[in-house]
């Protein structure tokens, strides 16, 4: 059993794993072995090799989701992708047992999110010894990879959890002003057959984020619905990281932090999220991760672009959210296991982060779950009165 870092807090490891709602194909990954000869005077050695599918040619409403397992000489693990007209999304837990790279074979130029949750992940283009990028546990960036194959090293022995969601240039380009200047960037990236990258350096994983592909992960509507909630919960990870690139700089992550004290900020961050009801402060914290208040505070904004309690505050605010779309659950209870004693406190933290009543959210939830199937029903009528006329 794999416990994801997608779900933090209330997100338990056992809910993702063995989430049984969703429909999915079940199938095996065999990689290929290949030989690769481009390291240097007649260096060469075994690899896996991978290629993108050619989701463009599904129609618009199609997409299809498969269930993944890896259980080969060079990863052992499990995964999700869903495949789509717009976009090619895939999501890995494994761990790595070979030093080889994976080739990755491409079938045209496609621009990519990628959310490195855990492990360390090092991009070269297959041509090139050195590497173009380097993602490093909860970071993540946006980029485009030119119609060339690339390979991509993971550490052996590592644990490795990554979302990739890779566009067709076409759906990325209709979703962003013609005028942005990413927009100008990566079209000239595409003429030159470069990547081309969002920002020079990567930016640290939002709790926003995860929900989201927490969001993707667990969907529980199937045909068109499905494939309308997922597009949607693309543009709105895009939607976030623009949002962070344009107004929220933060300092470079990868320079002048040792990765001793990385390694305490991302054990800090596990703590906060795997205890949310719990009346934290920063002295206890830090004792409990081995450092003291004056570094907690510095570095774990920097690996994470949020104060302590901001992130804390974050996490506890979208658990909550996610919370009230569950049946069942009373706004006391969530109050208490978000961390709030009294649930007019909670009542009063959660409308100034929503701008809305949780209260209301639980109304309004039920109220579109009606609609919906109002909806369904009258769609389902429709299609057998038009069966009835082709009949006739």
């Amino acid at each position: 059993m794999f416990k994801s870092s997608l779900n933090t807090g209330y997100f338990c490891g056992r809910y993702l794993s063995e989430n049984a709602s969703v429909a999915t194909i079940e199938k095996e990954l065999k990689y290929q072995g290949v030989t690769n000869a481009e390291q240097g005077a007649g260096d060469t050695y075994a690899h896996n090799s991978w290629t993108f599918p050619e989701f463009g040619e599904l129609h618009e409403e199609e997409l299809t989701d498969n269930e993944l397992l890896y259980d080969n000489a060079h990863t052992a693990g499990a995964g999700r992708e869903f495949i789509s007209k717009a976009f090619y999304i895939w999501y890995g837990k494994f761990r790595v047992h070979s030093e080889g790279p994976v080739v990755v074979h491409s079938s045209g130029d496609r621009i990519q999110m990628l959310f490195c949750l855990q492990g360390v992940a090092t991009y070269f283009q297959e041509t090139a010894s050195k590497p173009f990028v380097r993602f490093k546990p909860q970071q993540h960036n946006l980029f485009l990879l030119p119609d060339k194959n690339v390979m991509i090293q993971w550490k052996p022995g590592e644990e490795v959890e990554t979302f990739a969601i890779s566009m067709d240039t076409r759906f990325f380009f209709e979703n962003l002003p013609a005028s942005h200047p990413i927009c100008t960037h990566f079209r000239s990236g595409i003429s030159r057959s470069l990547p081309a990258f969002m920002l020079r350096r990567n930016l640290p994983v939002t709790s926003k984020m995860v929900s989201s592909l927490f969001e993707i992960l667990n969907c529980t509507y199937s045909g068109y619905y499905k494939s309308l909630f997922i597009k949607a919960k693309v543009i709105e990870l895009l939607a976030f990281q623009f949002e962070q690139y344009e107004h929220l700089p933060v300092p470079d992550i990868s320079v002048n932090l040792k990765e001793s004290d990385k390694d305490k900020m991302h054990l800090a961050r596990r703590i906060l999220s795997e205890n949310l009801d719990k009346p934290w402060s920063l002295r206890e914290l830090a004792h409990q991760v081995g450092t003291n208040e004056f570094s907690l505070k510095k570095y774990f904004k920097e690996v994470f672009g949020k104060p302590v309690f901001g992130y804390l505050h974050d996490l506890r605010m979208e658990t909550s959210m996610q919370m009230l779309k569950e049946p069942g659950n009373r706004v006391a209870e969530i109050a208490q296991r978000a961390g709030y004693k009294n649930a007019t406190h909670f009542t009063a933290a959660f409308k100034k982060y929503y701008g809305i009543l949780p209260n209301k959210i639980r109304i309004c939830l039920l109220h579109l779950l009606h609609l919906s199937d109002v909806l369904a029903q009258l769609f389902t009528q429709a299609m057998e009165k038009t069966s009835s006329v082709e009949a006739l």
